[in-house]
């Protein structure tokens, strides 16, 4: 899978960012150890779980990002399902070739900055609109 997150047009915090994404390793709240605490989706206040698959497909955040991306660049993804995107993503863009390595930079980008955007919100209080 390493050959997926790597690539030419590639930043590399943001592909680190997408391999622990893929392998369902971020600190989301659905993981958290601690019991008693507010365990919702802080960037669309749906009081959904906050997980991998809401918060990269679910929640309302990520969607105006992937709908304006779908706009702006014409990048989609088919699924709602964060682990069915990653497989189809996966094969589908696999290879060298300059569209693939760019559909795969922009997925990075897209965990990346909605990873940040999360953490804004949850530990320093800073909340801004989904653009990219």
């Amino acid at each position: 899978m390493v050959f997926f997150v790597t690539g030419p047009f590639s930043i590399p915090r943001h592909c680190f960012i997408l391999w622990l994404a893929i392998l369902g390793r971020l600190s989301t709240l659905d993981r958290a150890w601690w019991s008693g605490s507010d365990r919702s989706c802080i960037l669309c206040d749906s009081g959904e779980g906050e997980s991998h698959s809401h918060l990269f497909f679910k929640c309302e955040f990520a969607g105006q990002c992937m709908r304006r991306l779908r706009v702006e660049v014409h990048f989609s993804l088919p699924y709602v399902d964060w682990q069915r995107n990653v497989e189809w993503a996966s094969t589908k863009w696999r290879g060298r070739h300059p569209i693939n390595a760019a559909q795969r930079a922009t997925l990075a980008s897209v965990v990346y900055h909605i990873w940040r955007e999360r953490n804004n919100r949850r530990f320093g209080g800073h909340q801004s609109t989904p653009h990219m």
